[in-house]
């Protein structure tokens, strides 16, 4: 049993990428439809950021019912942020569904990061960049870079 455990301790020494490169993860995101009813706020945002499509038909078109949301405190400043996730079939690529994290402003939801994942696989980690945490997708980190999140691709070996 030493044995094994020691093979795996030398195997992740040897191989970084298989340890998480942005500290370990501390809360998952919980993305959940959107509440019957209005969201004026949410719909603005979907609307300003996917104007062509929210609301529409066709083979990009979406609505309420295929997208999720979640809110987290990602700079610890007492207001939580909102995520968004499309969860659409005809815009799933290989590295998920679009995600877009986003913050309150005086004039409403503002778009701070875009990330790809899906419903279940949004964290955020222990470390922090300019007092923001840092998230983590199935394929990319998001990492504070002052003014918006920085997305990196998570290697793949």
């Amino acid at each position: 049993m030493r044995a094994l455990l020691a093979l795996l301790t030398l195997l992740l020494m040897a191989n970084p990428a298989m340890a998480q490169e942005f500290g370990r993860l501390e809360a998952q995101v919980a993305l959940q439809p959107l509440p019957e009813g209005e969201s004026p706020d949410i719909d603005a945002l979907l609307r300003a950021n996917w104007k062509a499509y929210f609301n529409a038909g066709g083979q990009y078109g979406f609505f309420r019912d295929q997208v999720r949301a979640g809110r987290i405190d990602l700079n610890e400043d007492g207001r939580a942020e909102l995520f968004i996730l499309i969860d659409s079939p005809a815009w799933t690529s290989a590295k998920g569904q679009p995600l877009l994290v986003a913050t309150w402003t005086s004039r409403g939801w503002a778009a701070i990061g875009w990330s790809f994942a899906d419903s279940d696989s949004v964290f955020v980690s222990s470390d922090r960049a300019g007092g923001w945490a840092t998230i983590s997708t199935p394929t990319q980190w998001l990492r504070w870079n002052g003014n918006s999140y920085q997305a990196t691709d998570k290697s793949r070996n």
